[in-house]
């Protein structure tokens, strides 16, 4: 059917009748409510518009040659792509077999000839009417389906999130009772004992030297937690600059020095021929701090050999590396090395010490950043840690 220019589509309704005078019929009555009318002589006819086109009421004759209505509608009722539409039987047979039979082989109505036209027109927009409110009924249980899959979706992650949360702050208190009870008992310690009068020159300049490592250490363990707070609520801010990845490496090595020497430990830096002249724009601030949290892990696994800090350029990003001789990772204990306080255990008896936030604050500063991290290491034979950086300008 062609639409006037301006004129809305409206339901499909499909006429099979082999009597031309009905199609005729039919078709003007049914145009004037605005409907889009389309004809089939056979039940063959009938079957291929079906193919074809989606319609939303089809009237159907029951007495056609080759193909009786009958057998249209046990075919459309048969298939999942068309058994959902309303079929209203329009027939001359009247007698209560025919009538029952439609109804069993799925019909939604039957209308017998001659009709009433108005009669014919009423029960064509209640089924019209029931079809769009079934639909609407699907489309809504659907939408609700979706919302509820949707909705506990969210719950169960919500309770993934509190349970992490709770692991998270059961990790927390413990590690803070350890890393800020231990540098404290400490302090109180070697404070009391150092206003001892007696105490003699040598003796006293070993205490202060414990009291400033204990300092250093509540010092450190609570500039984590402050960071560490930064960067889960969103809070860490990033300033980027300009500066040299080589005067980096050179500071980092600077602040180390007295440590590496103390414990008897190689350190190479390794940086590109052309170092000196480059320069590249990011945040030199927070890609110390994440250079330092990578060094002080080094330096703490690390008994003999060496550490070599560096970096490399490829394409568009500066790739820093941290390489020590250490004891390495277990591949098991990788996937979860950066999860928060992932030093160890966090009880007393642990072998190293720290609040096991350095790799999670890596972690989240190089992805502010909008770099990556990674490491390579195999127990027993060191690691290296890469992370990279991109630039804008160099």
């Amino acid at each position: 059917m062609i639409l006037e220019k301006g004129q809305k589509p409206g339901s499909a309704i499909l006429i099979v009748d082999d009597n031309p005078k009905n199609l005729e019929v039919l078709g003007k009555l049914l145009q004037v409510e605005k409907y889009e009318i389309e004809f089939a002589t056979n039940g063959k006819v009938a079957l291929e518009w079906l193919g074809i086109r989606q319609f939303d009421l089809i009237l159907l004759d029951i007495n056609m040659p080759d193909m009786n209505g009958f057998e249209v509608c046990k075919k459309i009722r048969s298939d999942p792509q068309m058994n959902n539409v309303p079929v209203i039987f329009l027939s001359a047979e009247a007698d209560r077999e025919s009538i029952l039979k439609g109804f069993e082989l799925g019909a939604q109505d039957y209308v017998t000839k001659p009709f009433d036209s108005r009669e014919l027109l009423m029960r064509v927009k209640t089924h019209l009417s029931l079809k769009k409110s079934r639909e609407e009924l699907e489309e809504l249980n659907t939408s609700l389906e979706y919302k509820v899959k949707e909705r506990t979706l969210q719950l169960n992650e919500a309770k993934e999130r509190a349970e992490a949360s709770d692991r998270l702050k059961t990790a927390f208190m413990n590690n803070i009772s350890h890393e800020v009870r231990i540098p404290l008992t400490g302090i109180l310690s070697f404070a009391s004992f150092i206003v001892q009068p007696d105490l003699i020159e040598e003796d006293k300049k070993n205490s202060i030297e414990v009291l400033e490592t204990n300092c250093e250490r509540l010092l450190n363990t609570i500039t984590n937690y402050m960071v560490i707070s930064l960067i889960v609520s969103g809070n860490q801010k990033v300033k980027k600059e300009v500066f040299y990845p080589a005067l980096l490496i050179h500071d980092i090595n600077e602040k180390f020095q007295e440590s590496f020497v103390k414990k008897g430990l190689a350190i190479t830096l390794e940086v590109p021929s052309f170092a000196e002249d480059f320069q590249t724009i990011s945040d030199s601030t927070l890609i110390f701090k994440i250079a330092d949290h990578l060094v002080s892990n080094a330096l703490k696994f690390t008994k003999e050999g060496g550490i070599t800090i560096g970096y490399t350029v490829k394409e568009s990003m500066v790739v820093f590396f941290i390489k020590d001789t250490g004891v390495g990772i277990p591949t098991e204990a990788q996937q979860q090395m950066y999860d928060y306080f992932m030093q160890g255990d966090t009880s007393d008896t642990r072998g190293y010490e720290g609040s096991g936030l350095g790799l999670s604050i890596a972690q989240g500063l190089v992805k502010l950043l909008k770099g990556e991290i990674w490491c390579e290491s195999e127990k027993g034979k060191g690691s290296t840690f890469y992370f990279t950086i991109p630039f804008g300008e160099s």
